[in-house]
């Protein structure tokens, strides 16, 4: 099984020094390239990295392109890092200049591969930390630090080749999009996360960016451990647990995090979103009576998660 989703984003200056990001598809590099090109030999039958690599330079010879030289160690590399090399001789291929890798965007990468897998949804827009822009700009290093960015996702059984060929050589569904943010030549940064499982096998993201001139990105050390969390009440029986007023408040506590992206509650579960923010009132009137439990998650600005849950009679 294998599925893909891209994004692109744009941040254009006016007067005033008012900045609006428009979310928008892009067109195919050239007339009539964006075509599918089944994969030979089929990689998502084997689910093998070197039949992906073989399908790529079947599709390379199409093209006109010359066969992948890749680098000696490439199959000791994890799937993040020969994706990056991969998709650079995709470019370089096509006369143009290669990625940087930049840490802090392949840890926004990874953390978002987690939250696609552990809440099992394949979007650009989360549950638990918002759209793509959100999260963009709820990292303070990246936020006003950009004039362009691009996301790619991917499923797919075979996360290093496998990916690639899924976004450059089977994108028509996606109108090339994927192919586009990888060989467009005004992006200059990339940062690449995987996690494995899911129903796909393996889920990975990209992440693109091109700094902005006149307010320049210059990245940071990322952080990779999760936020650590816990739910505090107020106004509830310290021997029972139970309500005793008709509004509740809640407060969430993180440990060790320099900067939170998102906090979002739910009760129950994830189908039932009470609200975002540190603080949550809960309306004890609207719930059934009997015990509950509510849940918070927090993201913070690597995209890192952790949850915390407090159970409730009411």
């Amino acid at each position: 099984m294998r599925r893909a989703l891209f994004l692109w984003l744009l941040i254009v200056l006016i007067s005033g020094g008012v900045f609006f990001i428009h979310s928008q598809q892009t067109a195919a590099l050239q007339a009539g390239s964006c075509i599918d090109i089944p994969a030979n030999p089929d990689y998502l039958v084997t689910e093998n990295e070197q039949d992906a690599i073989a399908a790529i330079n079947y599709a390379h010879a199409l093209e006109h392109l010359p066969p992948l030289r890749l680098p000696a160690n490439y199959y000791q590399l994890d799937p993040a890092h020969k994706q990056f090399v991969l998709l650079n001789l995709e470019r370089t291929a096509r006369g143009l200049k290669p990625l940087q890798w930049d840490a802090n965007l392949a840890q926004m990468a990874a953390g978002y591969s987690r939250q696609l897998r552990d809440l099992e949804f394949f979007s650009h827009t989360s549950l638990i930390s918002g759209t793509f822009s959100q999260r963009i700009d709820g990292n303070p290093v990246l936020a006003n630090h950009y004039r362009l960015a691009a996301e790619n996702l991917a499923g797919n059984p075979v996360p290093g080749a496998g990916a690639i060929y899924e976004y450059m050589y089977d994108d028509s569904i996606e109108n090339c999009g994927h192919r586009d943010n990888i060989l467009d030549p005004q992006l200059t940064l990339v940062g690449i996360g995987w996690v494995p499982g899911s129903s796909y096998g393996t889920i990975s993201a990209q992440e693109f960016i091109a700094s902005a001139p006149w307010n320049p990105y210059t990245g940071m050390q990322p952080v990779s451990a999760s936020p650590q969390v816990k739910i505090v009440p107020a106004n509830l029986s310290s021997t029972t647990g139970k309500a005793s007023a008709t509004q509740v408040q809640f407060e969430v506590r993180v440990k060790d995090v320099l900067s939170i992206e998102r906090v979002t509650w739910f009760l129950d579960s994830t189908a039932h979103l009470l609200s975002t923010g540190q603080v949550v009132m809960l309306n004890v009137r609207a719930v059934s009576k009997g015990r509950h439990t509510l849940i918070a998650y927090v993201v913070d600005a690597e995209q890192n998660y952790g949850v915390a849950r407090f159970s409730i009679a009411i």
